[in-house]
This record gives structure tokens, C-alpha cells and sequence, in this order.
């Protein structure tokens, strides 16, 4: 089913991310999750990423470094996405 689908790349891109060092946080709502670095002194520094879109969003004023991170997990999960079509 889709939504099978839909937590089967999440699961992926979870996985990615934390192989970047991210961790997660998960507000409960069930759209978004944000992935952060535990040692990073910004809170800038974060990647909201959507579950059902598999899109990443980022701070205008985050750093380089976290914004090609963002650019790195958005590719990722289009590549997981592929696998299903």
C-alpha cells in the first residue's frame, strides 16, 4: 500500500541521516521529523524533513554544511522513491 510505501523510505532516509550524524526529533504530529547534530552549539542547524513528501527544509541562515546535508537526504529519499514506482 502507499503507506507502507511511505514508512518503508522514511525508514531509509532515517537511516541515511543518522549515518551523517543526525539525530531525530519527532514532534508527533506525523508530518515532519528534524534532524539535528547532538554536538552542534546552533539551533539553525536543523533539517525539518517531510514525511509524506520526502522533502527537506532548512533555515535560510543555517550553515553550508547542514544545507548540502538537507540536499544530500532530499536526494537520497528521490533514489528510495524510484525503487517503489
Amino acid at each position: 500500500t502507499k503507506k507502507e510505501i511511505r514508512n518503508a523510505i522514511n525508514k531509509e532516509v532515517y537511516i541515511f541521516a543518522e549515518k551523517l550524524g543526525y539525530q531525530m526529533s519527532d514532534d508527533n504530529d506525523g508530518s515532519y521529523v528534524t534532524f539535528y547534530k547532538p554536538d552542534s552549539d546552533k539551533r539553525d542547524d536543523s533539517i525539518d524533513y517531510s514525511r509524506s513528501y520526502h522533502t527537506t527544509v532548512t533555515y535560510n541562515w543555517a550553515s553550508e554544511e547542514c544545507k548540502a546535508d538537507a540536499d544530500l537526504i532530499e536526494e537520497y529519499a528521490k533514489q528510495q522513491q524510484l525503487k517503489y514506482q
